[in-house]
């Protein structure tokens, strides 16, 4: 087999279907195809009811049937944006005359999903043949399944496919090169272009031909007038002609062939860019990392234009990623973790009757009881939050009000102590003490150990005035033990005057917390504290502390909302009468205290023993008083 080639005009077109024409009763008259079927048997397919109730969606479709000398299970799900919206159709009646027409494609006919239990399988049918029509891809075996005709019992047929080694290549000459890429590239973001060409490369399939030859479409040619256009397969199975149009898709693209022995695909012996790509359905490694490296010049069909990349991550809204995002209600993630899932369903809706899944404040798809602890405290400075009944959200966090003292050198701003010292021995261990000041001398260096600010737009650190070294990065010392840091993060130790300080770099991503920098609200000089963007200008005054002791009458602190949070057996909001505790805004702890079970044979049991145990002093007690009477008669007589 081979391709043939031509610049396809219209007339071009219709010649080459014209030979197509011509020349299949003469092909189908040269003897067997190149793929043939060794087994076939008659299988009837029954729908299969997930155990979990959050897979019970209708986009999902699951059958039960036994072949291959085994019972297996699909799970398919309805592709998305599978065809186009408008698709024309162009034929030609029998007066030659070229007609356009667009035709109505259901959207509900297409299904992709796997086997369970068969890690990598492949399953994609279509629903609106009169039942399943498609391919099961079982590591390196291909069955076909398709509705038996004139059934009415649902009964399928399942045939296992085989084809030649060379039903489809060699793809390239032995001893092939790969063209070497552009040394230019940009970078950017896979979109779809707009852009209208002028001409296509046409390509027919002709059967029974020389193999030793080249596959004709060009590398990186689908931004050019090369771009390619499928128009027909000859005899070939539907399966064969998706792996031949892949591959030239493939090759268009800028996908190499896989020359090297490093390529492979997982369970299966050939990949798609393979030299004999035999009934497979998966590209290799290999053109999996050329993917992720095509962004060459000429390529702007494809990728946006150059974009300046600062580390920030690119978030997009998935239903099944396992995070609750935008419109969605729930997401239980994976089809397996939807299994176990009784209050989410696969398309990220609450199942029937459920009000809630994940949240802190959600027990068996319905809101947790008044009084459970949903946030526990996280430091000295934070106080817990209680479930209310009434919702699935936890409420809002609640810390001690800006100025509460924690320890001797520092208080409480924003739910974090400032105590130097103990930010120290939150990352470097029980041991570690804030350092000198002469140590925060490096945060003038402007590096990633020391600095002030970042600023991403420059890619840079700005280094600290001489004002505000003391809210730059945190310098310790006193440490004794290495510690296991955030990912991508690494500690630094520097000698200042003869003094060891160690201190830790910043995350170089956004959504992470910075351990190794002074926290606002930390005291750096007489009557000042560090501000949000590490300046050391702020008033003790600005704190507006008013939450004395009398406040909230000696039984209980302020919260952030200057409101009393009671301690426990005290009632909010004023901690004067006797109640649960906590706040207006935090919940309440449950008013229930706990009861210990008794058992009534251990009770019998302790009676009988304290029953023993005074019978035996009292027995002894008697005969003591007893014997005293008979000494003191003794020594009358005498």
């Amino acid at each position: 087999m081979r391709l043939a080639e031509d610049e396809a005009t219209s007339s071009v077109v219709l010649s080459l279907l014209g030979l197509w024409a011509l020349l299949a009763p003469v092909q189908c008259s040269q003897g067997h195809p190149s793929w043939r079927y060794i087994s076939s048997e008659v299988v009837i397919p029954r729908r299969h009811t997930p155990r979990g109730k959050g897979v019970q969606e209708s986009t999902w479709l699951s059958y039960n049937m036994h072949f291959g000398g085994q019972r297996h299970i699909i799970h398919v799900r309805r592709k998305k944006l599978f065809l186009p919206r408008h698709m024309p159709v162009m034929s030609q009646d029998d007066q030659a005359a070229l007609q356009v027409d667009y035709p109505y494609i259901r959207k509900d006919c297409y299904y992709l999903g796997f086997l369970e239990e068969v890690p990598y399988s492949m399953v994609t049918i279509d629903t609106c043949s009169g039942g399943l029509k498609g391919i099961m891809k079982l590591d390196d075996l291909a069955y076909e399944i398709k509705p038996l005709l004139d059934s009415h019992l649902f009964e399928h047929v399942v045939s296992e496919i085989v084809a030649d080694t060379n039903v489809i290549g060699p793809t390239y000459r032995l001893g092939y090169k790969q063209p070497p890429l552009p040394k230019e590239y940009t970078s950017g973001s896979l979109r779809i272009s707009s852009i209208l060409y002028a001409s296509h490369t046409a390509y027919i399939i002709i059967k029974d031909q020389p193999h030793e030859l080249e596959f004709s479409p060009e590398v990186n040619s689908v931004c050019t007038s090369s771009s390619l256009i499928k128009i027909g397969y000859l005899e070939r199975h539907f399966f064969i002609l998706a792996i031949i149009t892949s591959l030239q898709i493939g090759r268009s693209i800028g996908f190499s062939f896989d020359t090297s022995p490093r390529c492979y695909c997982h369970r299966r012996a050939t990949c798609i860019m393979s030299r004999y790509p035999v009934m497979t359905d998966v590209f290799s490694n290999c053109s999996v990392a050329t993917l992720q490296d095509l962004y060459g010049v000429g390529m702007f069909c494809v990728f946006a234009p150059l974009l300046m990349s600062h580390n920030l991550s690119r978030v997009s809204i998935r239903c099944g990623n396992g995070i609750k995002e935008g419109m969605e209600r729930c997401d239980c993630g994976s089809l397996k973790q939807c299994y176990s899932n009784e209050c989410c369903l696969t398309s990220c809706l609450l199942s029937p009757g459920s009000v809630c899944n994940d949240e802190p404040c959600c027990t068996n798809c319905t809101y947790t009881p008044m009084g459970s602890l949903c946030r526990n405290i996280q430091n000295v400075c934070d106080l817990p939050e209680y479930c209310t009944g009434e919702s699935y959200r936890c409420p809002d966090n609640l810390y001690m009000q800006d100025g509460t003292p924690c320890t001797e050198d520092g208080y409480c701003y924003q739910g974090n102590c400032t105590d130097r010292s103990m930010h120290c021995k939150e990352i470097f261990g029980e041991n570690a003490v804030n350092a000198d000041s002469f140590c925060y001398n490096v945060n003038m260096k402007g590096n990633r150990f020391g600095h002030c600010r970042r600023v991403y737009h420059l890619l840079k650190h700005e280094a600290c005035s001489k004002e505000d070294i003391m809210c730059g990065r945190l310098q310790c010392t006193n440490v004794t033990r290495i510690p296991r840091l955030q990912e991508h993060v690494s500690f630094h130790q520097s000698v200042i005057l003869g003094l060891k300080c160690f201190g830790v770099d910043e995350h170089r991503a956004t959504d992470t917390s910075d351990v190794g920098h002074v926290r606002p609200g930390t005291p750096c000089a007489p009557g000042k504290f560090c501000t949000i963007g590490s300046y050391c200008n702020g008033t003790l005054s600005e704190l507006n502390y008013d939450c004395y002791p009398k406040k909230c009458n000696f039984r209980g602190v302020c919260n952030n909302e200057k409101q009393c949070h009671c301690n426990l057996g005290w009632e909010p909001p004023l901690c004067l009468k006797p109640g649960a505790g906590g706040s207006e805004h935090s919940g309440t702890p449950p008013r229930r205290f706990r009861t210990i079970a008794h058992n009534e044979d251990s009770i019998m049991y302790l009676r009988l023993l304290f029953a023993r145990m005074y019978a035996f002093i009292g027995a002894f007690l008697f005969g003591v008083a007893t014997n005293v009477k008979v000494i003191q008669k003794t020594a009358v007589v005498g």
